[in-house]
């Protein structure tokens, strides 16, 4: 695996040969310009014979022993250095022998010149070796941030799952107690109530257990919920779930809604003597999920000042999903409140 991936820093040796070839051009543009060395092609040639070898002698051992992975200061100075001497020496002689000239080549401007681009070879691979530094701190960052979000998303899960474990225990009791009174009242009807509430429970550990649930899960999660309320208030609650099909097996949080819908009857619905309906939909518009929770109840102030999850909710669609999940609450013309949920579509 180390070694697969030291391979894979190979990627970019061509385009990064390519620079060092363009810029041992530029080295010996000016130093024929100042009339070092000789002619263009004399610098030229001994420029990229100089520069290349270099190169390779730096850029190569570098990716094989540490790859994209920042290399310890005191091996790579060990290794520039020894690169620079055989770069010096070798590409003094390739240069040498392709031009006819002797070796080694002591007339002074010819030294003067290859003085320079041995100097400006190692600044180039100066340049090189600080660009990937920088590239591997850019690389760390990301790592640290990737691992940030991570966490701040495993702590926004984990005060979601302690509400959970406040809010269901009392859902729980309060059903339980329904039933008791039910039984010798109206058995059928208590009967009812304990198939919802089986239901309600195997949906809610099932999603305690997954990091994504399917919206079709997710919506008969919150009917066998709202089944149970029907039972217990009665005439009092109407509702009604509208998922498409084609929407019925994309991905989301587990249990995000149900917090959501508590508060609809909780707050807006039951404080009411006539009590209301809550009708719950999705909707998928440019590859966003919207999902409405619309109540007929006492409207926004009362459901945004008194439901605790709404909070919770908020904060954990920050973590998974930053500005692309939102909570927005807004009254109805008609009375009530509307709920709406935007995430991204995943399937």
């Amino acid at each position: 695996m180390i070694f697969s991936g030291r391979l894979a820093s190979f990627a970019s040796l061509p385009r990064h040969g390519l620079y060092i070839a363009i810029f041992n051009t530029g080295i010996a543009i000016l130093l024929s310009a100042a009339h070092f060395g000789g002619d263009f092609v004399t610098n030229f040639i001994y420029s990229q014979c100089i520069g290349m070898i270099a190169w390779l002698l730096i850029d190569v051992p570098r990716r094989l022993l540490w790859g994209d992975e920042r290399p310890p200061v005191v091996p790579m100075i060990a290794l520039v250095s020894v690169a620079m001497l055989c770069a010096s020496l070798g590409g003094t002689w390739l240069a040498s022998k392709w031009l006819g000239h002797p070796w080694p080549w002591n007339v002074g401007r010819g030294t003067s010149g290859l003085l320079i681009s041995t100097v400006a070879a190692l600044f180039a691979v100066t340049y090189f070796y600080q660009r990937q530094r920088t590239l591997h701190m850019e690389i760390e960052a990301a790592r640290e941030k990737s691992r940030a979000d991570t966490i701040e998303r495993q702590v926004a899960e984990t005060r979601l799952r302690l509400l959970q474990a406040q809010i269901e225990p009392h859902f729980l009791f309060n059903t339980l107690a329904n039933v008791h009174a039910l039984i010798p009242l109206d058995a059928a009807r208590a009967q009812q109530m304990l198939g919802h509430l089986d239901g309600f429970l195997r949906a809610a550990l099932a999603a305690a257990r997954k990091e994504r649930n399917t919206l079709a899960d997710e919506f008969a999660l919150l009917r066998s919920y709202l089944e149970i309320l029907a039972i217990r208030m009665g005439r009092r609650l109407a509702f009604s779930l509208s998922l498409p099909a084609e929407l019925s097996e994309l991905k989301m949080p587990p249990m995000l809604l149900q917090p959501l819908v508590e508060n609809a009857v909780k707050h807006g619905l039951e404080p009411k003597i006539e009590g209301g309906r809550v009708d719950i939909s999705a909707a998928m518009e440019n590859e966003v999920l919207f999902i409405r929770i619309a109540d007929t109840g006492l409207g926004n102030s009362p459901v945004e000042e008194a439901g605790l999850g709404l909070a919770h909710v908020r904060e954990r669609l920050a973590a998974l999903y930053g500005d692309a999940g939102s909570l927005k609450i807004a009254d109805n013309p008609s009375g009530g409140t509307t709920v709406t949920v935007k995430i991204p579509a995943a399937k």
